[in-house]
């Protein structure tokens, strides 16, 4: 007999340039692909409505009521006080009162880490949660960690990062003795501010870590480390500069193949090589990014996340349940 118990995502049905149909597309499919119970957070005439819409028997989920809504442009704090009948407020509350569970939203990503914060809670020991982005380079993917999660940041934030993020690669990327790298403006050892200086010394001489010192953003590319390590506001600058880059370089290469008769013929032969390279950089193959450091399986989509984006954030939440992310992380904090 086995006695595992099922995974259940709790989904924000409400967060998102899309909501809630195309995130409800979206847990339609996870639905049909993984073996795992979904609960649908937010407003149930709204997500009845939608259901209906695309022809889905509303039956076919757990819907819990919200009567509140949280905007893109509400502040954390707010949410906290004032909306705690929202999607993200009461999702996250149902997470922390439900083993193996894991919450997906794709709405505002500091009401998100805020209400995790309050009912998810941290972990034992961690000082700040961070947020884990894959980075997909040519031969391999990378962790970003802090991709956003804490503007400000203290030498000994940065070292739990580094921590968190081994853990990460392990058991996300299956990296063997992943090289840990410190985001700074120089490779040597005593460069940068004295954010970076300070917390090179601490990650250093951490025990059980494969630190390559410091790594500047055009090395990253090289996939010199398996972790770059950084403070959320300079990590949320470098990963939405990829994404600008990725945007810019694609739409250059589909002005020249349509600029003339000879590239446009060129153009059906790469077709197939192009729309791979493509698949490889885009963000909903990879679903969300990972809040890592708090007491659970917490995962924040791109806010312009389609169905596909949804379905494949489900599938690593279920992942991160399944590899006991949170528990390695726990033992690795407090060793």
């Amino acid at each position: 007999m086995n006695d595992k118990i099922k995974n259940t995502i709790v989904l924000d049905a409400m967060g998102g340039d899309f909501a809630p149909i195309e995130i409800l597309k979206g847990a339609i499919e996870a639905k049909k692909l993984y073996d795992c119970n979904i609960i649908i957070t937010g407003i149930k005439e709204k997500i009845k409505q939608s259901l209906e819409e695309i022809q889905e028997d509303p039956s076919i989920f757990e819907i819990v009521h919200c009567s509140q809504e949280v905007l893109m442009n509400d502040h954390p704090g707010e949410v906290i006080k004032q909306k705690k009948d929202s999607s993200i407020f009461v999702g996250t509350k149902i997470t922390s009162e439900n083993e193996n569970s894991a919450f997906v939203s794709a709405g505002n990503t500091g009401a998100v880490m805020a209400s995790s914060l309050i009912n998810i809670k941290r972990i034992k020991g961690v000082l700040r949660p961070a947020i884990a982005v894959v980075v997909p380079l040519a031969e391999k993917k990378i962790v970003l960690i802090d991709a956003g999660a804490n503007a400000d940041c203290k030498p000994q934030y940065l070292a739990q990062f580094a921590k968190m993020g081994k853990i990460f690669a392990e058991s996300i990327l299956k990296s063997e003795n992943p090289k840990i790298g410190l985001a700074n403006v120089g490779s040597e050892e005593g460069k940068g501010n004295e954010l970076a200086v300070q917390s090179y010394q601490l990650i250093k001489d951490i025990k059980d870590i494969n630190f390559i010192g410091n790594i500047e953003g055009r090395d990253i590319f090289d996939g010199l480390c398996d972790v770059v390590v950084c403070d959320g506001f300079t990590g949320n600058i470098l990963l939405k500069s990829i994404e600008g880059i990725a945007k810019l370089f694609f739409r250059e290469i589909k002005g020249i193949l349509k600029a003339n008769i000879a590239s446009k013929i060129s153009a059906v032969f790469l077709k197939d090589s192009f729309m791979g390279m493509k698949r490889k950089f885009d963000y909903e193959e990879y679903g969300g990014s990972f809040l890592i450091g708090v007491n659970g399986i917490v995962i924040i989509s791109h806010g312009s996340s389609k169905s596909k984006a949804i379905k494949n954030a489900i599938r690593v939440a279920i992942e991160g349940q399944n590899y006991s992310l949170v528990d390695k992380i726990t033992e690795s904090i407090n060793n």
